[in-house]
């Protein structure tokens, strides 16, 4: 899609920012550390998908044959109560209602090719309003939708098949580790292995940046 803006600006002599990357605007260089920390692996695309989930309006549908983005939002989610569960549960209903009321994020994992219609309500965002009120109607109940609730659908299959409607209603986050991810991944290990005082002035000039925007911030709102 920027492939087609920038030619666009460009020809209409629209101002923007030089080399502009979209992650500086959907992330921030700490909180990408942050995410680290919590197991997500430090290559471009997984920092990419990092993003795309964590500004999401929809629901996502993470493709992740390796499990790095699970293990990765397992530990992000962690202090949020996840709730880990599978089609084949028996309480998969009662946990996602209970979710959907309190507003704690749930994970469907290890799906196959088909998802249950029963949870199609839920992952189409299938939400009726009622003053300020909003509802999920799963069978013959109206559910209460807190707005905290999220929903992840997690798949191991490599190349999975779901009929259109579910793509158009998920977000799809690969997580497939690719030839350049996985470089980057070694790379870091082996820095992280062999020059652990590198990777520690890293982190900590990372944390300095964001303190001097932090407080270049606060400044800049005293003037006004």
């Amino acid at each position: 899609m920027l492939s087609k803006f920038i030619p666009f600006f460009a020809a209409n002599a629209i101002p923007m920012t030089s080399n502009y990357n979209v992650l500086d605007m959907l992330t921030s260089p700490s909180q990408i550390a942050s995410w680290n920390t919590q197991k997500l692996p430090s290559d471009q695309v997984s920092v990419e998908n990092g993003s795309i989930l964590c500004n999401s309006e929809r629901y996502s549908l993470i493709i992740d044959p390796q499990l790095q983005g699970v293990t990765w939002l397992k530990e992000r989610s962690k202090e949020d109560n996840l709730q880990v569960t599978r089609l084949s549960n028996p309480k998969i209903i009662s946990t996602l209602e209970l979710s959907i009321e309190n507003g704690t994020p749930v994970m469907i994992e290890n799906l196959d090719n088909s998802i249950d219609a029963v949870i199609q309500p839920v992952y189409s965002r299938a939400v009726i309003k009622k003053g300020r009120n909003k509802y999920i109607k799963m069978g013959d109940k109206e559910l209460s939708l807190n707005p905290k609730f999220n929903l992840f659908l997690h798949t191991k299959l490599s190349n999975p098949h779901y009929p259109p409607e579910i793509q158009a209603e998920c977000t799809l986050i690969n997580f497939t580790v690719t030839e350049s991810g996985l470089e980057d991944q070694l790379l870091d290990l082996v820095v992280l292995k062999e020059r652990p005082d590198l990777a520690a002035q890293s982190v900590e000039l990372i944390k300095q940046q964001n303190q001097f925007k932090i407080t270049l911030s606060e400044l800049e709102a005293d003037l006004l």
